[in-house]
């Protein structure tokens, strides 16, 4: 269950519940079966591309030919193959074996170059100034001290490196209305025991998460913002989960010169009748007002005075 065996009501989730939970939940492992290694993870991929097409453009992973790029969170590897691809001298970090594990033999199938780490993205094991370019997906805000990952990457950067992370949007669809709103509407429907059953087949919801929800709602019955937060955002026992405004990450990486960001992605899959009649302009323009994705570019300042 999320939120740790001994994790209390009103208590923050520890970097060990974070590790348990991901360790048994790769992201996007998922998302594609296959007999072989090589059809599986290139299923992953094209999934991952399809439902979020903006992620190849934003990550520009074929501009660091010959640079060293580190990601922090590789995941599967999905991302980490495309820099390989594209020249870079790639090194994939991440908080849990199981990750680290399915990235080489990513990397292996498909005859990439490129080393992995399992390590705590909040005390990185690199000397400074050894990247040109560090890229997180979906990752720090789920580090119980995402300022001390920003620490960390601006450290490791060499100066004049770039960044380009996703942090989930607070100013979101996904946020306001989705988890905060219609959420906790349906969490009074999942209290009877056929609640679940009863929510798939109307909603053509998961009913192996909306169980999931049930038995948090009957754990948690007053459940604090972060709990709440948490739990509605990589299934319902994800342990910690923040979101972020365009103030907010200005603020986190205020160390940076640069700093611009931008929102991506409106999830029609959330929306079974809605979506399902959305075509993909109208989505990708509600994506960039409301999206879930928030994408944030950066650069560390450049050693010496600057020019005027």
């Amino acid at each position: 269950m999320g939120f740790g065996a001994d994790t209390e009501v009103g208590e923050a989730a520890s970097l060990e519940d974070v590790r348990t939970f991901w360790e048994a939940n790769p992201c996007a492992h998922e998302t594609a079966s296959a007999s072989s290694d090589r059809e599986y993870f290139l299923g992953v991929e094209a999934s991952r591309y399809k439902d979020a097409p903006f992620i190849e453009k934003s990550g520009r992973f074929g501009e660091f030919s010959g640079k060293r790029v580190l990601e922090i969170g590789c995941g599967l590897g999905t991302d980490g193959a495309q820099f390989a691809k594209g020249g870079a001298d790639y090194v994939g970090a991440d908080l849990t074996e199981a990750a680290v594990d399915l990235a080489r033999r990513n990397f292996s199938t498909r005859g990439l170059e490129g080393e992995f780490v399992v390590t705590n993205a909040e005390e990185l094991p690199f000397p400074p100034d050894s990247f040109d370019h560090v890229y997180s997906f979906g990752v720090i805000h789920h580090t119980p001290a995402p300022p001390a990952v920003v620490a960390e990457i601006l450290r490791v950067l060499k100066p004049g490196g770039t960044l380009t992370v996703m942090l989930y949007n607070r100013t979101s669809i996904n946020y306001y209305i989705e988890i905060m709103f219609l959420r906790k509407l349906g969490r009074l429907l999942l209290r009877p025991s056929w609640g679940p059953k009863v929510l798939s087949a109307c909603f053509r919801l998961p009913r192996e998460k909306l169980e999931g929800h049930r038995q948090n709602l009957l754990r948690f019955p007053h459940p604090t913002r972060e709990q709440w937060l948490s739990m509605n955002t990589d299934g319902p026992e994800c342990p910690l989960s923040r979101v972020y405004s365009a103030h907010e990450v200005r603020d986190l990486f205020s160390q940076f010169a640069d700093v611009e960001t931008d929102v991506h992605h409106f999830d029609r899959s959330h929306w079974p009748i809605v979506g399902g009649l959305m075509g993909d302009r109208v989505a990708e323009m509600i994506g960039r007002r409301f999206g879930w994705c928030r994408m944030t570019y950066a650069r560390k300042p450049a050693v010496g005075p600057q020019p005027p």
